[in-house]
């Protein structure tokens, strides 16, 4: 199986360069993500790159085995203090070995899709290797729960416009991989920039 960890620090070192153009402004500003900030989005990948598998379920079961609940006082465990004191934590995990409990697809999904979540927050779209996007669009289209990303596309096809990817049979959606993936975990924004008749049905799903 391919090491996915040089990907993961590679995308961890370009996010931290992109989070050193920010003003105080952006990063207060909203995410898709639920309530959080582009600050608490850092925060949230702070701790995903310093959790172990004993933080992990200790503190699934201290918070009633609530994985939102656990994630949500990790935020505020790492986002305490300044920007520039969150920014400091989370450059301290670019080089890390450190994800979460899970397959193997978890740490560079974590990265890749919300370093896209915090550019896009603030007006911006990432680059990124065409070789990640593809790892990453064929992991995630076999994951079950939480992200539901095979469910999502049952019965769909989706084609890729950017890099040479696409699975599935049915109803196309097509689309910057990217996209795609974000359309995967059920970003419905994500469809604005997809095209076919797989969008109407995808969008029902999300």
């Amino acid at each position: 199986m391919t090491d996915l960890m040089p990907m993961v620090r590679a995308e961890r070192q370009t996010l931290s360069e992109f989070l050193d153009t920010l003003t105080p402004e952006q990063w207060a500003a909203p995410t898709v993500c639920d309530r959080w900030n582009v600050q608490d989005l850092v925060a949230h990948l702070v701790a995903a790159g310093h959790v172990t598998a004993p933080h992990f379920f200790v503190g699934l079961v201290r918070h009633g085995f609530s994985f939102d609940r656990f994630v949500e006082n990790d935020v505020r465990t790492f986002n305490t203090g300044t920007t520039s004191e969150v920014k400091a934590r989370f450059d301290q995990t670019v080089n890390s070995t450190r994800k979460p409990p899970g397959p193997a697809y978890v740490a560079l999904g974590e990265v890749m899709v919300h370093g896209e979540d915090i550019r896009n927050a603030v007006g911006v779209r990432g680059q990124y290797s065409p070789e990640y996007l593809v790892t990453l669009a064929d992991m995630y289209k076999r994951a079950g729960a939480p992200l539901r990303a095979k469910q999502r596309l049952k019965g769909l096809r989706l084609q890729a416009t950017d890099v040479d990817w696409s699975t599935g049979e049915g109803p196309e959606m097509s689309g910057p991989c990217m996209s795609l993936i974000q359309a995967m975990t059920g970003r419905r924004s994500a469809l604005a920039d997809c095209t076919g008749e797989g969008v109407k049905a995808l969008k029902a799903r999300s």
